[in-house]
């Protein structure tokens, strides 16, 4: 069969996932696995919803105790929570675009080496995700403590913080790309080549616009992890440039914790809907591009 005159059309191919029949055990485990999610996910979210909703640690929640002063004490009259929430959407919504962006070209790459070395800058840039954020922060500290060239010194500016949740969930921007990568047919790359194409030619016109779904989905995922990420920002923040985690934990050191619960919701909600919009999308993106799908 030829191709029809004036382009070819390309799409991901994926076998089927693997299913297993339960028979009669299918509704118990089903039950069972219903109980785990209530007991990890339902039970905790209700339990702070409900300790948001009262005026101080004790009261109980009824028609009467139950009051939304705590989400207006921090979402309008705070500075520091106003500025957190400012801080964290800029911060992990800057790291995001830029891992999106740029993992692009770094697959394109990875592609072509050998599986050996795919394996070793693999667990390269899974290292950073694997240690405890404070050793990532510290390393931050000791790196950018001194001026570099052309960028200085980072030390106890918003862009450490950046930069360092750049470093640690690259991986997880990284490995929808690859899979969406490896998925495209070398028929296209080398049709290309033939025709004369040049690699940043064939990188920005065939890779880019196929991996590029993918590359949102990451940065997505991206977002999703570092907009209450804690460990790193711990010791990495400065005076004004404080983040949801930072002032959620200082909070519930201060006994604030129903404020700090208003925080929590208020991030868990927004979580909520990224999954949902990403799950939305995810739906047009070929199998194994997100990990649930």
């Amino acid at each position: 069969m030829g191709l029809p005159r004036g382009g070819a059309a390309h799409r991901f191919t994926s076998g089927a996932p693997a299913r297993f029949e339960l028979g009669r055990y299918r509704l118990p485990l089903a039950g069972l696995g219903w109980l785990v999610i209530g007991f990890i996910l339902v039970l905790p979210a209700c339990a702070l919803l409900a300790t948001s909703l009262v005026p101080s640690f004790g009261v109980p929640l009824g028609w009467e105790t139950m009051t939304a002063s705590n989400y207006a004490e921090v979402l309008v009259r705070q500075a520091s929570t106003v500025r957190a929430f400012r801080n964290s959407l800029l911060f992990a919504g800057s790291a995001a675009l830029i891992l999106a962006i740029g993992v692009i070209p770094v697959t394109a790459v990875l592609e072509r080496l050998g599986r050996r070395w795919q394996r070793l800058l693999g667990g390269v840039v899974d290292l950073p995700y694997a240690v405890p954020g404070v050793v990532l922060a510290i390393a931050c500290i000791l790196l950018f403590l001194r001026p570099l060239p052309l960028i200085g010194s980072l030390y106890a500016t918003a862009s450490i913080i950046v930069v360092a949740y750049a470093m640690r969930f690259f991986t997880l921007a990284l490995k929808p790309v690859a899979t969406a990568v490896g998925q495209i047919s070398r028929d296209l790359d080398e049709a290309a080549a033939v025709s004369g194409a040049g690699t940043l030619r064939r990188l920005v016109t065939i890779t880019a616009p196929l991996a590029a779904p993918a590359a949102v989905a990451g940065g997505l995922l991206v977002f999703m992890s570092a907009f209450n990420e804690l460990t790193v920002s711990a010791l990495l923040w400065s005076s004004g440039n404080e983040t949801l985690g930072v002032v959620l934990f200082s909070l519930e050191e201060a006994g604030l914790g129903t404020q700090a619960a208003a925080i929590a919701v208020s991030t868990i909600a927004v979580v909520v809907v990224l999954l949902l919009v990403l799950d939305r999308f995810g739906r047009r993106l070929p199998s194994g591009v997100l990990p649930w799908r």
